[in-house]
């Protein structure tokens, strides 16, 4: 009985032992099923990684070009070769919508797409209101069924996307062989890229009204310019005439021999000037924003120009009681430059210093710099009143006129911003300092030969 028992227990230990077994065998297959898994699941999620870092450097070269994009039907091309990687779909088309027009195919992957007549209807009103809707069967759709069959019979499937701007609205039609390809992970995509097209198309279109408005604007400055210089022009002519007939009449015995007469020719001769002055700056800005102000390069008689400046202010020196001074620094170096243009920069100087400077003194100073960048100066100085800080910011802007209006001596405020831009026009610069009660001085630098 004891070699029984022994037997016995000997038996069951054996089963125990084989049942461990067994049970061990389950679990190290079960282990290796789920390592497995786990190495599939491994390899897709490096797989999906590897299309998300794809997938996002294709937006992002496709946002590159799409920030870049200055017209809208270009753009439309490029979104449909961005999403071309994006969603994987074998062809699109972007359908247009205008108001009293038939739907137009606008851009296509395919040329034979451009011959879809898009009927619209229930269907596209929903995905124009914002709705990104995915068929997985275009024979059920009432307005694919009005398209043509061959075209129906050789996509199963599409995408259809929201795209709006300002003015106009549109809807991409993504298309696939494979019936139900468009996923919900293919459509969140297409929305989150969707929202990115809209925002260039709308900079697109703000680009193109810019462009629109800036040539209309344009358009009309010229048309203004032309005006105004033509007008200019025709009055100018009979003004020369009435200056020209003052001089006559003031070098006539009458005149020199009744101070009443000489001093009503004089007047009237002053106001001519003025007035042929304000009219010559007007015809200046008209060629100057008609951009037909050229340079008549020679060289300049230093001497000659200023004295011919001093010359054309002398009247209106004498009217406020001012006295004109000219310091020319001997040994002065060769300008070569536009001696007309230098001529007119000092007259509107000059007289815009006369019309300031009430029994003052104003000095034209003319010298040499020979610093870095070698130029030739001229200053004009005044003893006016000067000007504030804010008043200088505002100087040179056109039709600006400083002081009260009761203070202002006429003119049209251009004198100065065409000296400016004439200054500038040759290669130079001009600056201004002044003091409140102690007067301005204006100072412009034109360049020597090889400087530069």
């Amino acid at each position: 009985m004891a070699n029984a028992d022994v037997d016995t227990a000997l038996a069951e230990r054996v089963r125990e032992l084989e049942q461990r077994l067994e049970a061990a065998e389950r679990a190290r297959l079960a282990a290796e099923e789920e390592v497995a898994e786990l190495r599939v699941e491994l390899a897709h999620t490096g797989e999906r990684g590897r299309l998300a870092a794809v997938h996002t450097e294709r937006l992002l070269e496709g946002l590159e070009v799409l920030g870049e994009a200055r017209d809208v039907l270009p753009l439309f091309a490029e979104v449909l070769r961005v999403l071309g990687d994006v969603l994987e779909f074998d062809a699109a088309f972007v359908v247009g919508f205008a108001p009293e027009v038939s739907p137009q195919i606008v851009s296509a992957t395919d040329p034979r797409l451009y011959a879809v007549a898009w009927p619209g209807g229930a269907f596209t009103d929903r995905v124009l209101a914002g709705r990104t809707v995915a068929l997985f069967d275009l024979a059920g759709n009432l307005e694919w069924q009005q398209v043509d069959p061959a075209l129906r019979g050789e996509y199963a499937s599409a995408l259809h996307v929201p795209l709006h701007a300002l003015h106009s609205q549109a809807m991409l039609v993504c298309l696939h062989r494979r019936r139900g390809f468009f996923i919900a992970d293919r459509i969140t995509r297409a929305r989150r890229f969707a929202a990115l097209v809209r925002q260039a198309l709308r900079t697109a279109e703000q680009l193109v009204d810019l462009e629109s408005d800036r040539n209309h604007a344009v358009a009309l400055s010229r048309a203004k310019s032309r005006f105004v210089a033509g007008v200019s022009h025709e009055l100018r002519t009979p003004v020369d005439a009435i200056v020209g007939y003052c001089e006559h009449l003031l070098e006539e015995p009458a005149a020199r021999q009744g101070p009443e007469l000489a001093e009503v020719l004089g007047r009237i001769y002053l106001s001519a000037r003025v007035l042929c002055d304000l009219l010559g700056n007007i015809l200046d800005l008209s060629k100057i924003e008609a951009g037909r102000m050229d340079l008549e390069l020679g060289t300049v008689a230093i001497a000659e120009t200023c004295r011919l400046a001093l010359v054309t202010v002398a009247p209106l020196a004498a009217r406020n009681g001012n006295r004109v001074r000219v310091e020319l620094a001997p040994d002065l170096p060769e300008l070569r430059s536009d001696a007309g243009k230098l001529r007119q920069i000092l007259i509107n100087l000059l007289a815009n210093a006369c019309k300031f400077t009430e029994a003052g003194t104003i000095d034209l100073l003319v010298r040499a710099d020979p610093g870095d960048a070698p130029a030739l100066v001229f200053q004009v100085r005044d003893t006016g009143k000067g000007l504030a800080p804010e008043e200088c910011a505002a100087l040179f802007r056109p039709f600006t006129q400083l002081g009260l209006a009761e203070t202002r001596r006429g003119g049209t405020g251009l004198g100065l911003t065409i000296a400016k831009y004439l200054t500038e026009l040759m290669g130079g610069t001009i600056g201004l300092d002044s003091v409140v009660g102690v007067g301005t001085t204006f100072t412009v630098r034109l360049p020597l030969a090889g400087s530069t």
